[in-house]
């Protein structure tokens, strides 16, 4: 029998972008060396959120969900520094993806760069965001 985290990364399952920047056509990331783009038809859902301590490090993490599934999905996730930086990102993907795929939290951030949401790990994040992307 899976244990609870290990029942979670199984449902919500993760892909790290190396060298992601959001353009007008989508999300291009670095895989081996080579650019790939994640085009914004392929996105079903977008999340953000601060993750972190709040006297510590912490960053805005961006989850887009490109497979969702009875059983559980498939995010691929890149961050960024709150503030400024985050606000663009989440600014860029919420005009492309306009109010039905965009998440609430990620409307947060693309007003005032400061996620509506904060969790202490990734782990709580994991849970939460799951919930919402398989509503």
């Amino acid at each position: 029998m899976l244990g609870a985290s290990e029942s979670l990364r199984a449902r919500y399952r993760v892909e790290l972008l190396e060298g992601a920047r959001v353009e007008e056509r989508g999300v291009v990331h670095l895989r081996t060396g080579s650019e790939l783009l994640i085009p914004w038809s392929q996105v079903r859902r977008a999340l953000a959120a601060e993750v972190g301590e709040p006297e510590g490090v912490r960053t805005i993490v961006f989850d887009l969900a490109v497979a969702v599934e009875a059983d559980g999905c498939q995010v691929v996730r890149f961050d960024a520094e709150p503030g400024d930086d985050a606000m663009r990102i989440a600014r860029q993907i919420g005009a492309a993806l306009g109010p039905d795929r965009a998440t609430p939290s990620l409307k947060s951030v693309a007003t005032d760069g400061i996620a509506s949401r904060w969790y202490p790990d990734i782990a709580s994040f994991e849970q939460e965001a799951l919930r919402v992307v398989t509503f």
